[in-house]
């Protein structure tokens, strides 16, 4: 009974059209699969959807539901970026949208002086420019800013899926001074995950990266922890490729088994609810 919640299509940056990611998902045995476009910005990117596509990305979905309802159970969401001062899941534009769920990620920090913003999702390149720029060089600062960040998206709310929740790892993890395992990290990371718990929030299991980078966001070193906190958690693979709609799934399943996991979230007549796997 996989599902995934997160993947993203011609809409953003995904490199096929909806109905390719459909097929493959029902090839794969996928019982429930939505699509979580990144949302518009307000400024201009190359991988976010534009505000005027919106009503064409919920057209295409609802044939597509019509079209493979006899096969697989689809859902249309947004992956809403939240940055200060700039952005966030409770602005004007998501208002009216009538959406099955949505996902809160953070990708940019904060302002830099050429009036972009600093990249943790990005290039490395870019990254280490806006480490170097606003947080003196210090990948610890740069990390405690990220969770600052983040805390501040979920106070803000609008979401119901934290997605990716320490994606910092992608870049932090290529200095010496990062270590997932310190207690100024572990300190941060729980802060965090105690404020989730509080907001009543789902935590996402990302496998993007795990078979190439051998990374899931959270680490697989905090499953036991997010179990522990009785936090609930769906699987999802972040795909921009068809072929990449379960990958990592089957490793992710047996990590969170032995972490104790016993179920995950998934959308059931429009509430998320626990089922077995």
């Amino acid at each position: 009974m996989w599902t995934n919640y997160h993947s993203h299509c011609t809409f953003c940056d995904g490199r096929s059209h909806m109905e390719e990611f459909i097929k493959y998902a029902i090839a794969k045995g996928v019982t429930k699969y939505g699509f979580s476009s990144h949302a518009p910005i307000p400024f201009e990117t190359h991988w976010t959807m534009k505000a005027d596509d919106f009503d064409d990305y919920m057209a295409e979905f609802q044939r597509l539901k019509s079209k493979y309802s006899d096969k697989i159970e689809l859902f249309i969401g947004l992956e809403i970026d939240f940055i200060v001062g700039c952005t966030n899941a409770k602005m004007l534009f998501f208002n009216d949208k009538i959406l099955d769920y949505k996902i809160g990620s953070i990708h940019y920090l904060d302002q830099l002086a050429d009036g972009t913003y600093c990249s943790i999702d990005g290039l490395f390149k870019e990254f280490y420019k806006g480490m170097n720029e606003l947080y003196d060089g210090d990948i610890r600062k740069v990390t405690k800013r990220y969770f600052e960040v983040s805390k501040l998206m979920v106070q803000a709310g609008g979401f119901d899926i934290v997605g990716h929740l320490d994606k910092i790892t992608l870049h932090g993890a290529r200095f010496a001074d990062f270590d997932i395992n310190a207690s100024w990290y572990v300190d941060l990371f729980v802060d965090y995950l105690q404020l989730i718990k509080q907001k009543n929030l789902i935590v996402e299991i990302n496998t993007k990266s795990l078979l190439e980078k051998g990374m899931t966001f959270p680490d697989k070193r905090f499953f036991s922890l997010i179990n522990e906190m009785q936090i609930p958690i769906t699987v999802n693979s972040d795909c921009h490729y068809p072929s990449k709609v379960i990958d990592g799934f089957s490793e992710t399943y047996e990590a969170l088994k032995k972490a104790g996991f016993t179920e995950t979230y998934q959308l059931i007549d429009s509430v998320w609810q626990p089922v077995k796997f």
